[in-house]
């Protein structure tokens, strides 16, 4: 009489199934949904979490090699694995149906070397789609192969045979008029923005200066003895400004008065002789020019005495840095001491650097940005370009340029102004340096 059932095993039983049919359907699922670059991986890889195996490999048709090999994601075909799994598929005939792989089917050479690079049992599952047999999947494991193993296996080759088909035979996707007519209007519109002749222009520091300047320089060699107004200070007309030192200048006016005064006695003593000594009034027509030459001598020491104060030319302010710089100091004649000009100026003084250099008629526009005041910018136009390039105070080379604004504007104020030179396609004027650069490095 045989024993009853145990309910419990029955039932530990039917969990295991139906878990099992969960895996299975799922795996169905993952290679159904999954990118059609994965499909390969999902395959030799995660059909372990339904059946275990130790070692799985596919060869597509499409590719007429090695598609795929468990346990990487990435293999290399020169291995000499992969080298043997290729001889293996290569020596098999096609099939119709899943099946053990009987090793006395392979080659001899193929043969000997299975237990270096293969588990014992392993089995062979054709994939085949509607549309025709996609490949051949390698599964091999130590346990032998059960008939519910194999049909599982066989149920999974049979959905990735036609996830592979499906992604092969994809039509396009249908085409967006909409986006279609959005890209072709955002292409016309980069194209014409591209085209527009557009002005160009360059940035470049500049400064307020003068328009007709006058210079305090010194009438002769001398030394400064002291500055009579602070710098930046406003003056009028004729107000003193510089005084040279004049202790050598007064002792020079004394000698040559002394001179005079000595020409002057001796010419009324040869007078007098004269009455009575022939020889004394020949020596009076000399002593008169004597007399006039110490006149003149004693007229020049005076005048130097009185230029040795330097006196503002016009109304405006004394511009010069600092007293200590020039009290003291010896200058030849000539050189410039100070700067008398307006406080306002319409004139800036523009420095383009010569990466910057570009093609400016007499005329052209500008746009001056003051640094204190740079919400509200002065229009004006070119009045100077200077043909050759200069050093500037930072070691570089540039252009001189000049212009004048529209209306008065504070003397000193710096800033920087925009010149507006000829129109040009816009994408030209935009890639000018680039372009440039490839010039050079072509050499054209």
């Amino acid at each position: 009489m045989m024993p009853p059932p145990d309910p419990a095993r029955m039932q530990s039983g039917r969990q295991a199934a139906l878990l099992r049919l969960s895996v299975l359907v799922h795996q169905c699922e993952r290679l159904r949904t999954c990118p059609a670059d994965e499909l390969d991986f999902v395959l030799v890889n995660e059909t372990h979490n339904l059946l275990p195996y130790q070692q799985a490999a596919l060869y597509r048709v499409d590719m007429a090699g090695m598609a795929a090999v468990s346990g990487t994601a990435v293999f290399d075909p020169s291995a000499p694995y992969v080298r043997w799994l290729r001889r293996v598929f290569d020596s098999l005939a096609p099939q119709a149906a899943p099946a053990l792989l009987d090793p006395a089917a392979l080659p001899a050479d193929v043969r000997d070397e299975w237990q270096q690079w293969l588990a014992p049992h392993a089995v062979l599952i054709p994939l085949s789609g509607r549309h025709g047999p996609v490949g051949t999947l390698l599964v091999a494991r130590a346990e032998e192969w059960t008939q519910p193993d194999i049909q599982a296996l066989g149920m999974i080759g049979g959905e990735y045979a036609e996830s592979r088909q499906l992604v092969a035979s994809r039509p396009p996707r249908p085409r967006n008029r909409r986006v279609r007519r959005r890209v072709a209007a955002m292409a016309a519109i980069a194209v014409a923005v591209a085209l527009y002749p557009a002005h160009s222009w360059v940035l470049a520091p500049a400064e307020v200066v003068p328009v007709e300047p006058s210079y305090v320089r010194a009438p002769f060699a001398g030394i400064v003895h002291q500055l009579d107004v602070a710098p930046n200070t406003p003056v009028r007309a004729g107000t003193p400004l510089v005084e040279l030192e004049r202790a050598q200048l007064e002792s020079q006016y004394q000698v040559a008065r002394k001179g005079l005064e000595v020409a002057r006695t001796q010419y009324d003593e040869a007078i007098q002789a004269g009455m009575l000594d022939a020889k004394a009034r020949a020596q009076a027509g000399e002593l008169k020019g004597r007399i006039d030459e110490e006149a003149a001598q004693m007229r020049y020491q005076s005048e130097l005495l009185h230029r040795a104060t330097l006196t503002a030319p016009i109304d405006g302010l004394a511009l010069y840095n600092d007293p200590s710089e020039w009290v003291g100091r010896p200058v030849e004649a000539g050189e410039r001491i100070l700067m008398v000009a307006p406080a306002l100026s319409r004139r800036i003084e523009i420095r383009l650097p010569v990466t910057e250099t570009a093609h400016f008629d007499p005329g052209a526009r500008v746009r001056f940005f003051d640094n204190v005041h740079p919400d509200h910018p002065a229009d004006g136009h070119l009045v100077f370009t200077s043909y050759a390039s200069t050093p500037t105070p930072a070691g570089t080379l540039a252009y001189t340029l000049r212009a004048d604004l529209d209306h008065d504007i504070r003397l000193g104020l710096r800033g920087t102004v925009r010149i507006y030179g000829p129109r040009h396609m816009l994408v030209l004027w935009a890639l000018r340096r680039p372009l440039g650069v490839v010039r050079q490095w072509l050499s054209f």
